[in-house]
């Protein structure tokens, strides 16, 4: 059957419907995935197992904002359109964010351990997405040194941003510290929240430290603030910095925060399911 006829195109739809897999189309009609997508589309089928990428859209959901955050301090883009190589990633040493962001984003995540070492992968394997980051949220690959994303720097993308490049001291017997920071690579990202924390009337100062600039809240009233800040949503957060929180300054009791041990023993019961 000569490839790209009409009865070449008229069996492979009819194989496709028929729900072959997208590996065994390529073999058997000698074609790559785009020439099979083009035919599916040009001829107005619904792609299979296409990846539903609606939440990552809904930007005034609470939670999306602090995913956004986090993808921005610990995140990344690849985007090789000559490779076909598309991918949002986000990383973390910390079990709790990788079953979080999956369960909250769902199948279209898939998981990666990295050998020799501690570091998780979250990734979307997504040519529309990684071009709705770049393009819409100028979320871009090799962010670091210019990160400046087209985002409301609200208090739950900051949290976000916070718990995946952003650090309160442990206390302990020997001191007591109330030092927060946040750190990036991008002094136009570190000015921008600056700005929303001079609007807050917490008092920081910006130290450069190498290729990167340190956001620090140094005394104890202002951390304090930021605590009470970062926190008043809580979509969700990474209960070990919430906790640094909570041993310096109490659990606040408000009518709008979820109770720690509350989250702590979902997570927990998410971790045995995982697990």
């Amino acid at each position: 059957m000569e490839k790209f006829s009409k009865e070449w195109e008229e069996s492979l739809i009819k194989d496709y419907l028929n729900k072959i897999s997208l590996k065994d189309l390529k073999v058997k009609y000698q074609t790559s995935s785009d020439t099979i997508y083009k035919i599916i589309d040009k001829n107005n089928i619904k792609r299979h197992n296409s990846k539903d990428l609606s939440k990552f859209y809904q930007l005034n959901d609470k939670q999306v904002q602090y995913w956004l955050g986090y993808i921005c301090a610990d995140g990344n883009i690849e985007y090789f359109p000559e490779k076909r190589v598309y991918k949002v990633s986000l990383f973390s040493i910390d079990e709790e964010i990788m079953i979080n962001f999956k369960e909250f984003f769902g199948d279209i995540v898939k998981r990666y351990f990295r050998k020799n070492s501690n570091v998780m992968e979250c990734a979307i394997h997504s040519k529309e997405l990684c071009e709705y980051f770049i393009n819409k949220l100028n979320i871009v690959p090799n962010k670091g040194l210019v990160l400046n994303p087209n985002i409301d720097f609200n208090p739950n993308f900051l949290l976000g941003y916070f718990d995946g490049d952003g650090s309160i001291a442990n206390s302990s017997e020997e001191r007591t510290r109330y030092e927060a920071k946040f750190t990036s690579g991008s002094k136009v990202f570190i000015n921008k929240i600056k700005e929303i924390l001079d609007d807050q009337e917490i008092y920081s100062v910006i130290r450069e430290k190498g290729n990167a600039f340190d956001l620090c809240i140094e005394r104890k009233s202002e951390s304090k603030k930021l605590y009470k800040y970062l926190y008043q949503y809580k979509p969700t957060c990474l209960s070990r910095k919430f906790n640094n929180f909570v041993a310096l300054f109490g659990n606040l009791e408000e009518n709008n925060w979820v109770n720690c041990e509350e989250l702590n023993g979902q997570f927990a019961a998410k971790l045995d399911r995982d697990i």
